[in-house]
């Protein structure tokens, strides 16, 4: 049984592989900020570590961890969709130091007790992924105890403001869901890394998406979980107005990445 906040077409967009790839596409093509560069700096990985990649789809972050860690270390990596998960093995060089396996991140502990050949990690890490989870904490906490002493967890997620959700949401009802996934930073995360680390550190991803046409704008829209095809228009017309007078729709995406230090 899924363990998503999303039921129906909506679910189906938040892990289907062909709309998670087109927004990564559309996401690093018109992106004043390079995420991936960016969230590698912070986490700084090493040779030899033991990585756990808790909703890794395609492997945006599983495959550069694996040549992060080499030949001495792993990345157990688990996503709910096996056509990401399939498409991410297809994507590894031989011999990479990846184990890959398709479940709900609510089977975590099951999966990291009977299938992941190693236990305990150096970071645990989850982008993009934990808040579409109904069991967000209890998966926190699973990571959290698979940490090494001196391990340390990292969760990045969406956060506010975020432009094309306030377009959005001035023509529709924008899904619980959503407005959650932008407030799960602060208003989840935080309470419970102040609680269970003893030390924290926050970063935030400041970033602005710049289409040229509303073309491009609308095929992203078609890829989120907030789609709504009765108020394409209205959002094709505003950016269309952007595009005449600036050459470009411009809109902030932030995002919020949290880090978990575990005592030595």
């Amino acid at each position: 049984m899924s363990s998503m906040m999303y039921t129906g077409d909506r679910a189906r967009r938040a892990i289907d592989t062909s709309h998670l790839e087109k927004r990564i596409e559309i996401n690093r093509a018109y992106s004043s900020a390079n995420f991936d560069e960016w969230l590698l700096s912070h986490l700084k990985v090493n040779a030899g570590e033991d990585i756990l990649d808790v909703g890794c789809g395609s492997g945006s972050q599983t495959i550069p961890f694996a040549t992060l860690v080499g030949p001495t270390g792993s990345v157990s990596a688990l996503d709910i969709s096996s056509e990401s998960i399939d498409l991410l093995k297809s994507r590894l060089p031989p011999a990479a130091p990846v184990q890959a396996v398709a479940a709900d991140m609510a089977e975590l502990a099951n999966v990291i007790s009977t299938t992941f050949k190693t236990k305990n990690y150096s970071l645990a890490h989850s982008s993009y992924a934990l808040y579409y989870s109904t069991l967000r904490l209890e998966v926190l906490n699973v990571m959290r105890c698979a940490l090494k002493p001196g391990g340390r967890c990292a969760v990045f997620t969406p956060n506010e403001p975020h432009g094309l959700v306030d377009l959005a949401s001035r023509f529709m009802s924008m899904p619980e869901a959503v407005t959650d996934s932008l407030q799960f930073g602060p208003a989840v995360l935080q309470p419970y890394f102040e609680r269970n680390f003893s030390r924290v550190e926050i970063h935030h991803f400041n970033n602005t998406v710049s289409v040229p046409s509303s073309d491009v704008l609308i095929e992203f829209y078609l890829q989120t979980t907030y789609y709504d095809a009765r108020i394409e228009s209205d959002i094709r017309t505003v950016a269309d107005a952007a595009i005449a007078h600036a050459g470009s729709f411009r809109y902030d995406k932030n995002g919020y990445l949290i880090m978990g230090f575990r005592d030595a």
